[in-house]
């Protein structure tokens, strides 16, 4: 599947207005949510294909899978998630063992930094260009 433009244009300024935000990280769900791209599985494969060109980083947390009592307490967080993958885990909240799997690690974002000082720099150039066309 892959975003259409209107799709691509809505997540570019969904990235852009971040890049001007206080925000560290972020989910795909986060990006559905704001913006009016029509599934999941488009908004994560467009944030892949900014992994890809250096806007974002993608990172892996491990999540509690305790059913019993629904925990999902953050365990970890790793940039590989193959690092973690088979390995044996106790939650520090509700005490429940397991062996980490594909369906325990969830994929979050950031932005570079290298693409929040290329957004703001953007910025700048507009409003010395209005500045100057105004004059």
């Amino acid at each position: 599947m892959t975003v259409n433009l209107k799709e691509k244009r809505e997540l570019n300024n969904f990235l852009e207005l971040l890049a001007f935000s206080a925000v560290k990280k972020f989910y795909p769900t986060a990006a559905l949510k704001y913006t009016q791209v029509s599934s999941i599985e488009n908004a994560y494969d467009f944030l892949l294909d900014c992994v890809d060109s250096g806007e974002l980083k993608i990172a892996w947390e491990v999540k509690c899978t305790n059913d019993n009592i629904i925990c999902a307490r953050k365990i970890n967080e790793v940039e590989d998630k193959n690092m973690v993958l088979n390995e044996e885990v106790m939650c520090d909240l509700c005490g429940h063992e397991f062996t980490v799997s594909t369906l325990d690690v969830y994929p979050y974002f950031e932005l570079t930094n290298e693409y929040r000082q290329l957004v703001r720099e953007d910025l700048k150039k507009k409003e010395n260009r209005l500045k100057i066309s105004m004059s």
